[in-house]
């Protein structure tokens, strides 16, 4: 339920029934986040469970909202803050077929890779992971995930609930040049490119390719449109990462990890491709949705920067296939599971979830 205004999110609230067993999630759009504080204290006063992270913005049906939030009921297996390598989980991951596992966590934090691989490690296979990075519009690093004891940066937020989810992930980008091997890196920051200075080459691809100049101080401008593409051994699909800045010493920081070995590709889309994609995932579910489900869509914030007025037509695409009304947020990395169940991020991506309605009150 997406409701603009404080004051409508507490009225809300107020008259919402709420089991001892349940927990809310609120997501919170960028242009409230100065709210948090006081929602905090608002359900700790009403003593009920709750979960969120602030969001560059909101998806509402087939419209992005900068400010508001949005309110999903659910009752809980599992609920639980995670920091990198410390997660209490008692749990047998062998019990946990369909179920899904929402996953809000802090999208800009160099530990984003450190706080999945926590996660999959405890958790495994068996579950359905779907979620995304949480983070302010202006890509500044703040704290973004909060709970009834404050508001968080570098963490993550798990929350496993009963019932199946179909899933689908497509990003629309082609490959234009490659593949290159990453010759040097740490974590998200690309420091080589076939042992040359990874900026240098990055440069030259796109200046080659574009017939532009361009230089450290446009970076974003024209990296947005060119993001890089992992193929993995024994994997068809590419996973994209998004660049988004290059340090003091001309090495590419990413969102999410480029491990050092990668074959990776420097890509390209345009409008067309990629609203294709988002097509694609709503054919894809809307073939396979069950009778009743919720659906959650996490969609790219350099999506929405790269299709600019034509956004719109993105989520109207996907809103046009489903029954019932879209919710999600824009995101700094997307997560969802690979058919083997292992938990993946993902970058410039859509993946839209039909979580099963029935265990759901």
């Amino acid at each position: 339920m997406y409701k603009r205004t404080f004051r409508e999110l507490a009225d809300y609230i107020a008259q919402l029934d709420i089991l001892p067993s349940e927990q809310l999630m609120i997501l919170t759009a960028d242009k409230s986040s100065h709210h948090v504080p006081e929602l905090i204290n608002l359900m700790n006063s009403k003593n009920m469970q709750f979960f969120g992270g602030v969001y560059a913005a909101l998806l509402s049906g087939n419209k992005m909202e900068r400010e508001g939030f949005i309110v999903q009921k659910y009752e809980p297996l599992y609920c639980s803050i995670v920091l990198p390598f410390l997660m209490r989980f008692n749990l047998d991951p062998k019990d946990l077929e369909n179920t899904t596992a929402l996953v809000l966590v802090d999208g800009l934090s160099s530990k984003f890779k450190d706080l999945t691989d926590t996660v999959y490690n405890k958790v495994g296979s068996n579950v359905t992971y779907i979620g995304g990075g949480a983070g302010h519009y202006d890509l500044q690093h703040r704290p973004c995930i909060y709970d009834h004891k404050g508001i968080y940066k570098d963490v993550l937020y798990i929350c496993i609930v009963k019932g199946s989810t179909e899933l689908a992930v497509e990003h629309g980008w082609r490959k234009m040049d490659g593949p290159f091997t990453i010759t040097q890196s740490n974590g998200n920051t690309l420091a080589e490119i076939d042992y040359q200075n990874a900026f240098d080459v990055y440069k030259d691809i796109i200046e080659q390719e574009e017939n532009l100049r361009i230089s450290k101080e446009d970076f974003f401008s024209f990296a947005k449109d060119h993001p890089f593409g992992i193929q993995e051994k024994g994997h068809f699909e590419i996973v994209v990462r998004d660049p988004i800045g290059v340090n003091d010493n001309d090495e590419i920081v990413c969102i999410a990890d480029i491990p050092k070995g990668s074959q990776v590709y420097v890509l390209k889309g345009n409008a067309n491709t990629l609203l294709a994609s988002s097509i694609q995932i709503a054919e894809y579910c809307a073939k396979r949705a069950p009778a009743k489900y919720r659906p959650l869509l996490f969609d790219c914030i350099s999506r929405a920067m790269f299709l600019e007025e034509r956004f719109d037509s993105e989520l109207s695409n996907i809103q046009a296939y489903l029954k019932y009304p879209v919710e999600g947020a824009l995101s700094i990395g997307e997560i969802a599971s690979r058919k083997n169940g292992e938990i993946i991020i993902h970058n410039k991506s859509t993946i839209l979830g039909l979580l099963s309605f029935e265990e759901n009150r």
